[in-house]
């Protein structure tokens, strides 16, 4: 803080808690100030204790982001960052934050930016929060107007902005570092959880000592040693970086007034050296002279994109007392009078002084008055500072600091500038069940706003201290509110994992399965516009078909045994996709997982333990579509005793193949067939293929030969197709792929048929083959059988006589 103060002394590490004052004793302004201080430490230290490090108020919390007709929103209220209280008092547009100037990039440039990014990018939105000294330039009402506009105190004020930045989406599932059950920050959305793990920390490695020379300058009319401190006058030092960077790039600035000296600039000519202020200061100790270096700087300085940064150093080459003009050596520019501007004194003098600062050296550098300063090695940032105090009673100063931990070299004091996410926006996947008929993806708003602040109640809401004792799931083996096929429902089963083995007896009682499927006119006569649905138990209600292997419980496990389906298993997968070939309009029903949480127990400290299996949701994206879903965080738990777990997703049939054929590609398009014939030269060598026709009939070329195949319906999943081909010639007259690869969404794929020779002139063969779609769980006889003939050509009857070869004798 660069205020006019005798020195400034608080250490956390004395645990004072209170400044007493005695009678016909004296008080300073530094007695005053760290009362101040210790008040500060106490309440943000209590604030941190019990809110924890961020945190606003169920009923109350501010700073919710909201985005509305291309403009961002910031609501009202209060929140708490490393226990600071900060409040906003009105709603506020993003782009007039009174502490965010000229940031770059405007509300709608930001949604610009994020719909250029993609939905693979996210807004991220973080609050900044800091502490600076108010002044009377900064709040004229400081100014006493009976004591003549006398400047008296000054006031240290909360300062925030709300910043955001477009950036690209971590992968899903990073998880927060430290997370548990009882970490809040774990039961956000992905995007949320990544801005907690990427709040900056700038790291500060740097730094100062300070000490007295064996010598030095000065008048020598003062009874004091020559190595001591030789001012006149006590007072404050200040060396501040000005420059960042490590010990061979940083600058640095000092004052023997702790910055304290700083006048309003009210005028700034065009392209001139020449600046008009509001005052050249009370005397000559405490004003400006030619050959002083000075800061300018306005509010653009603090509150910019990157806040708190200095200002410009000029030095004067002459003042003009009677029109209040300063001239500077150099021209004056980047200086807005409409903001702030303003004219710091800074004290240092000679050929190392420059408009970047002084550079660091770890070897002493003269200030003045016999104090010298030297740097270690280490990483600086612009701000740090460092304050000396010096005093002619005894002809010191006051290194290392008193009360400190005495090191000669000491860290910078600097301006915290605390951060705190509080929303992530991405973009809306647009798919075409979402929208209604008429509807356009343009009519829906775009953004989804994630709300990434922690939220407490107040006191007298909460119900117990102690959270019970409880169990917990810690993992499940399917993705919730997304789509599975009866084939991977019946090679996986379900299973969850608890946070320890559980004891309980397990049946369909307390692992309940069931399946929602809808009615429609095909499967029962419903009347029109009806909705109903019907409910059907899959998990058994006796322990058969649930194993437990440890903390894990896996219901409908090893259906299958070496690859063949058992006759149950056969006998399910006829069922479910029987019942689910009659649902619209895909062929999905929903399957419910629910744990009771009364009889799903373990052993406790005291007993059994129950388990608290209440699942918070995030908006997360679905593997099948890419729409919205709800993802369930993990573990469980909201500290009850015991809570139901519910869970689900969505079960599609097997994806069976609908129709399947040979096709013969001619130059008018493909044509199904079961027979082709294969063209020969004279020399009984394949030249290409052509269709079988009839004798008399015309033969049309073909270019190619495939496997025409569609689906059941459109697969929400990737499977494979594989093919057995058997007859005469397979292998050498023609083959096909043992297995193809089917992404999702397609609902019809060609498989090429390679011809690579002739079976012989006349000669036909047959060729058998059959393709089935595997999706996982496929039992035998589901798939499709195929005939093909192919028929060796004969080769043509003109033959070529080659001219007789004539000699010249």
């Amino acid at each position: 803080m660069k205020g006019d103060f005798s020195r400034i002394r608080f250490n956390p590490a004395q645990e004072y808690v209170a400044v007493l004052k005695q009678q016909g004793r004296v008080d300073l302004d530094s007695d005053a100030n760290e009362q101040r201080a210790i008040d500060l430490t106490l309440r943000e230290t209590t604030n941190v204790d019990v809110i924890g490090p961020l945190g606003g108020p169920e009923i109350g919390a501010g700073f919710a982001i909201s985005v509305e007709n291309g403009k961002i929103w910031i609501s009202p209220g209060r929140y708490y960052v490393d226990g600071v209280l900060v409040e906003n008092q009105r709603r506020l547009n993003y782009d007039d934050q009174p502490y965010l100037i000229d940031p770059g990039t405007s509300a709608e440039d930001l949604l610009q930016q994020l719909i250029a990014a993609g939905d693979q990018a996210t807004l991220q939105f973080v609050l900044e929060v800091w502490q600076r000294m108010v002044t009377a330039l900064d709040d004229p009402c400081l100014l006493e107007p009976a004591l003549g506009q006398a400047d008296t105190t000054t006031r240290l004020q909360t300062v925030w902005r709300v910043v955001g930045t477009v950036t690209q989406s971590q992968a899903q599932g990073s998880g927060v570092e430290g997370a548990g059950e009882d970490n809040p920050i774990s039961q956000l959305s992905d995007c949320c959880q990544a801005m907690y793990n990427n709040l900056s920390n700038v790291e500060r490695s740097g730094a100062m000592r300070a000490g007295l020379s064996q010598g030095g300058s000065g008048c020598g009319c003062q009874p004091i040693p020559a190595a001591g401190y030789q001012g006149l006058e006590n007072q404050l030092y200040r060396v501040e970086i000005h420059n960042g960077g490590d010990l061979s790039t940083a600058t640095f600035k000092w004052s023997r007034e702790n910055g304290s000296v700083v006048v309003a600039v009210t005028g700034v000519s065009l392209n001139s050296n020449t600046i008009t202020v509001a005052s050249l200061g009370p005397d000559a100790n405490l004003g400006f002279q030619a050959g002083q270096w000075v800061e300018l700087s306005d509010d653009s300085y603090l509150f910019g994109a990157t806040p708190n940064q200095p200002g410009m150093l000029y030095q004067i080459s002459s003042v003009n007392q009677a029109a209040l003009q300063v001239t500077m050596t150099s021209t004056v520019g980047g200086l807005d009078t409409s903001m702030n501007a303003r004219m710091r004194r800074w004290d240092q003098s000679g050929s190392p002084a420059s408009s970047a600062g002084i550079s660091l050296s770890n070897t002493p550098i003269g200030l003045e008055n016999g104090i010298e300063v030297a740097f270690r090695k280490g990483q600086y940032e612009s701000g740090d500072y460092w304050t000396i105090p010096a005093r002619t009673a005894n002809g010191s100063i006051d290194w290392p600091p008193c009360g400190g931990n005495g090191r000669q070299f000491q860290s910078p004091s600097y301006m915290q500038v605390h951060q705190a996410p509080v929303a992530c926006v991405s973009l809306r996947r647009f798919t075409n069940f979402l929208l209604r008929p008429g509807q356009s993806p343009s009519e829906i708003d775009r953004f989804i706003v994630n709300d990434c602040r922690l939220l407490f109640p107040s006191l007298t809401s909460v119900a117990a201290m102690t959270p019970p004792e409880a169990l917990h799931l810690s993992a499940i083996s399917w993705t919730n509110d997304d789509v599975m096929t009866v084939d991977e429902l019946l090679l996986q089963g379900l299973a969850v994992t608890l946070d320890q083995a559980p004891t309980c007896p397990w049946s369909g009682a307390n692992f309940q399965v069931t399946l929602e499927v809808p009615l429609t006119q095909r499967f029962y006569p419903v009347a029109t516009g009806a909705s109903l649905n019907f409910t059907i138990i899959l998990a058994s209600p006796l322990a058969s078909g649930i194993a437990v292997s440890g903390d894990q419980v896996i219901w409908l496990y090893a259906f299958a045994t070496e690859n063949f389906p058992l006759k149950s298993a056969l006998e399910f997968w006829i069922s479910l996709n029987t019942i689910l070939s009659y649902t619209s309009p895909s062929g999905a029903g929903r399957v419910r997982v629910k744990l009771d949480g009364g009889a799903v127990y373990g052993n406790g400290t005291t007993g059994n333990i129950y388990l608290d299996g209440l699942a918070f949701g995030s908006t997360s994206s679905r593997a099948s579509d890419g729409s919205e879903c709800i993802a369930l965080g993990m573990p469980t738990g909201s500290h009850l005793k015991a809570s139901d777990f519910d869970g689900w997703f969505y079960l599609a049939p097997s994806v069976l193949i609908e129709s399947a054929s040979f096709e013969l590609v001619e130059s008018t398009g493909a044509v199904a067939a079961t027979a082709v014939t294969v063209t020969v030269n004279e020399f009984g060598f394949m030249t290409g293929l052509e269709t079988t026709a009839p004798a008399g009939a015309v033969a049309t070329p073909v270019s190619a030969v495939q496997i025409a195949i569609t689906f059941s319906y459109t697969p929400v999943a990737a499977l494979t197709l594989r093919f057995n081909l058997s007859g005469t010639g397979v292998g050498t007259v023609v083959s096909v792929p043992a297995t193809f690869a089917v992404a999702a969404g397609l609902a019809a794929v060609n498989v090429p048929v390679t011809i690579s020779q002739s079976p012989g002139a006349g000669v036909t063969d047959t060729v058998t083959l059959n393709v089935a779609a595997d999706s996982g769980f496929q039992p035998l006889g589901y798939g499709q059988q195929l005939t093909l003939a192919i028929t060796g050509g004969q080769p043509p009857t003109t033959i070529f006589h080659p001219e007789p070869i004539k000699f010249n004798f």
